[in-house]
């Protein structure tokens, strides 16, 4: 049973303002909703000096999007707006603008909780996507007190792809290198930056995000937990590492779009089945294609069908289309199942790892296996 808290201990844990406590060892929000925090942003430019561009011989700089707990004085205020036209090649400026940018309801440089250290969750996009691609899930995430940090991998975003017209085989095989270094100097390059615990880190992804988020944990012990949404095979993921996954002892998550015609199930996510081990979760929405794991769904038909003409992956036929699962279903099912990991496991709330972890809860849409 739930330990109850007196009243005055219970105003102390929420801290200032908060509407209800947030995961831990004596909490258990429901992590498809917003969390207590109100969320601030930034973006900000983050340089590698240990890395540098093959041909200029300039240190790798990336564009970083951090979401993060803000203080009260933001509850109320407007929410950051993207321009469509911020990642597109310049000659799509006038069709972008026609698009205008989609809003979101943090709040941009709002003032951070200070006093406390927060677990942080690295997040990796798509290829060809953007940092800001699954604000449906790093806002919330941030709400639910976590540092969020997303970087745009340089040479394989959306605005890299339209450029170069296609996705060649040596820019890719170099962001296949590039992208896991890409999201764990983060965890040097923003301490101090933002009140994070470095013991207490995460890594998410979308695509080739999902593969980036493996590859990084099973090259850095200091990611405690993944959740891989899409990922391409086993086989492709492990390339050259040593730490197999079997051996990584953290817990991992797998998520799958049944319906996914970019990167199919039965030869890409299933096969991390055999290599799991406890703790492992499993999760499969039946009618969810590729982009169900995105915002993209959520956009208005204008904006999906621009995709489409870009040749941003077909959404409307992987994922986005009348016969796939809603976004208003699936965005907080997939939140439940990813912000609840890692609130079990990063907050340390026990409470969610038996009652929001609940396969129960998928209602009819999908199944989650597990063994923890």
């Amino acid at each position: 049973m739930r330990r109850v808290l007196p009243f005055l201990l219970l105003i102390a844990a929420c801290g200032e303002g908060l509407p209800f406590e947030p995961a831990g060892p004596d909490a258990a929000p429901d992590p498809s909703a917003y969390g207590p925090y109100p969320v601030g942003v930034q973006t900000l430019t983050v340089v590698d000096p240990r890395r540098f561009d093959p041909d200029t011989r300039i240190p790798r700089t990336l564009t970083v999007e951090v979401w993060y707990p803000a203080r009260a004085s933001a509850r109320g205020q407007p929410g950051a707006v993207y321009p469509f036209e911020d990642f597109l090649p310049d000659e799509y400026d006038e069709a972008a603008r026609s698009l205008g940018g989609f809003e979101t309801g943090a709040v941009r440089d709002a003032e951070a909780v200070d006093g406390e250290r927060f677990p942080l969750v690295l997040f990796s996009h798509g290829s060809g996507g953007v940092r800001v691609q699954s604000t449906f899930l790093t806002e919330y995430l941030a709400s639910h007190g976590y540092v969020v940090a997303a970087p745009d991998h340089k040479g394989n975003t959306l605005e890299d792809v339209l450029a170069a017209g296609t996705i060649d085989i040596t820019s890719f095989g170099q962001s296949f290198l590039d992208r896991p270094a890409d999201i764990l100097m983060l965890i040097d390059a923003l301490d101090g930056k933002f009140s994070f615990d470095p013991k207490r880190v995460g890594a998410a992804g979308h695509s080739f995000g999902a593969v980036t988020s493996l590859r990084a944990a099973a090259m850095d012990t200091r990611v405690q937990a993944v959740v891989s949404q899409a990922p391409g095979s086993h086989l492709a993921t492990w390339l050259e590492l040593e730490r197999p996954l079997e051996e990584l002892g953290i817990p991992v998550m797998i998520q799958e779009g049944a319906k996914d015609d970019t990167v199919p199930v039965e030869e890409n996510a299933r096969t991390f089945k055999p290599h799991l081990a406890k703790p492992w979760f499993y999760l499969s929405l039946d009618d969810a294609g590729h982009f169900t794991f995105s915002d993209l769904c959520g956009l208005d038909l204008q904006v999906l069908l621009a995709a489409d003409e870009l040749g941003v992956g077909d959404v409307l036929e992987d994922g986005c289309g009348p016969e796939d699962i809603a976004p208003e279903v699936a965005l907080p099912l997939l939140r439940r199942y990813t912000i609840g990991l890692f609130n079990a496991y990063l907050r340390g709330s026990q409470e969610t790892l038996t009652r929001w972890l609940d396969p129960a809860g998928l209602a009819g849409y999908g199944t989650l296996e597990a063994d923890y």
